[in-house]
């Protein structure tokens, strides 16, 4: 089939802020057992970095059986069907290939010339008008595609998939057409890492300048864990001409280690605030939202840290294939000494970082980023402990056509790697009083996703999270594969 839906916008950046603070997290465990906690979280959530470029609740776009093949495939097979089409203009094969090929090659403005021809020559098509319904919902005209779908559900020959299909896209119409627009997604899921306690990979450590040696139990250690996540959306819609809408966001995220539970990590965040457009008349779609966030996490079911603050994410289309989303926030995080970690307060302070990522649309099928971020975390008493951080990465998200079950949903891939750089400014007099600590991250993420249906998908992922440090007490490599199921509403 053409039809299916992508979303831009917001999706992306609210993820990647939703889990904030989580790579200085690990960078501030070190060499002591907390930082087994955050192993995993790290990886579920790159994991989930790159599968902004999905949507979150609109049902996912699809592909025909006949493969996706390579762009420079694609935009071959596109030029023959066209040159099929011109020959022979009152051939519905000939106009549907093209419209289907049209649709893949991100010309939808052409598939729905081809279709409304087919149309003309034959209006008892009611799968036509679903796609036209499809591809006028991807255009956002949504009045339009209503009238296509409620012309092809009156049809009494609509077999029942079909028929479902426009039911999920009339549903999905209703709900974006709607002031007040709910939607979530819930993961559930296990993963196994080679060092889920983040341990170095030997004893020797250093302690007051001097090689000292840890316990067999603080050393990296393989363990696997169930994980389990949950995000709510909601927008109101303002009615105003500026498009204004409040969003809000909660992100709920737990792990739970069979043998290392030390490394158990909960988290909560709430993130709300105002997005509106600037400079209509000027610029297509640029739109800014200024909001506060809330955010809790407990390490080994004891409190870790609370935090609060504020920040800006603005969002600009460069052109019909490049949009550019850049987020800044402000950030007080307050450290609690508990009796698991009595000097726990050291750490409290502010935190504040940006980040800006621009993603371009090659084709329905195939999307490629580039991230740059950066960070300053300053504490209120304890110089040895602020840091400042800077980060590139870039990945891809490319869609093919079901090569096992032959369905009509597109599976899905996506790659991202990540650099990052970390110093601080100062020697930890307890580690090492000689040598300020320095380090760099390089974070690999693979994902393969498969659809079971419109709004349910299995998804498997192997990542790798390497660290070097000027100190062997902070460097160590987590290799991890996670599976597990979504579903989105």
């Amino acid at each position: 089939m053409i039809g299916g839906c992508r979303e831009t916008g917001a999706t992306g950046p609210d993820r990647q802020t939703s889990f904030h603070g989580l790579l200085p997290l690990v960078s501030r465990l070190g060499g002591r057992g907390l930082r087994r906690a955050v192993a995993g979280l790290v990886g579920s959530l790159l994991c989930g970095l790159v599968v902004c470029l999905l949507p979150l609740n609109a049902p996912r776009a699809q592909t025909t059986g006949q493969g996706a093949g390579s762009a420079g495939d694609l935009q071959q097979r596109y030029d023959a069907a066209f040159e099929e089409m011109v020959r022979k203009p009152a051939d519905l094969d000939a106009l549907f290939t093209f419209a289907t090929l049209a649709s893949q090659n991100g010309d939808l403005e052409g598939a729905i010339s081809a279709l409304e021809r087919m149309l003309l020559i034959n209006p008892d098509l009611p799968r036509v008008r679903l796609e036209l319904g499809v591809l006028y919902y991807r255009l956002g005209s949504y009045e339009v595609a209503r009238t296509y779908l409620e012309t092809a559900l009156q049809s009494s020959a609509l077999p029942p998939d079909v028929r479902s299909r426009a039911e999920q896209f009339m549903a999905e119409i209703q709900k974006r057409q709607s002031r007040s627009r709910f939607s979530g997604e819930f993961f559930l899921g296990t993963r196994y890492q080679s060092n889920a306690n983040l341990g170095p990979p030997t004893s020797s450590v250093r302690l007051f300048g001097q090689v000292a040696n840890l316990n067999q139990a603080a050393v990296g250690t393989g363990d696997w864990g169930a994980v389990g996540s949950i995000q709510l959306r909601h927008a109101y819609d303002l009615g105003t001409q500026d498009r204004a809408t409040i969003e809000s966001q909660f992100t709920g995220y737990a792990n739970r280690q069979f043998t290392l539970q030390t490394a158990n990590v909960s988290l909560l965040d709430f993130t709300t605030g105002p997005r509106f457009q600037i400079l209509q008349g000027l610029f297509e779609d640029v739109s800014i939202k200024p909001f506060a966030t809330l955010g809790y996490i407990w390490v080994n079911d004891t409190p870790y840290y609370g935090s609060y603050g504020a920040g800006l994410e603005t969002g600009v289309l460069l052109s019909d294939r490049v949009r550019n989303t850049s987020v800044f926030v402000w950030r007080q995080q307050n450290y609690p000494d508990t009796s698991y970690l009595p000097a726990n307060s050291q750490y409290t302070g502010l935190q504040l970082s940006g980040s800006t990522t621009f993603q371009y649309q090659i084709n329905d099928l195939l999307a490629v980023y580039a991230i740059g971020n950066a960070q300053r975390y300053q504490t209120q008493q304890t110089t040895w402990l602020n840091y400042t951080l800077w980060g590139v990465g870039g990945g891809l998200a490319f869609r093919f056509a079901d090569p096992l079950f032959r369905s009509q949903m597109a599976w899905g891939i996506n790659l991202s790697v990540n650099q990052q750089w970390w110093t601080y400014d100062a020697a930890d007099p307890i580690i090492d009083p000689s040598t300020i600590r320095t380090q760099s991250d390089t974070i690999i993420n693979l994902v393969l996703t498969v659809p079971f249906d419109e709004r349910t998908t299995f998804s498997v992922s192997a990542g790798r999270f390497n660290r070097a440090s000027s100190l062997p007490n902070y460097a160590f490599t987590d290799n991890s594969v996670l599976f597990g199921v979504s579903w989105r509403f």
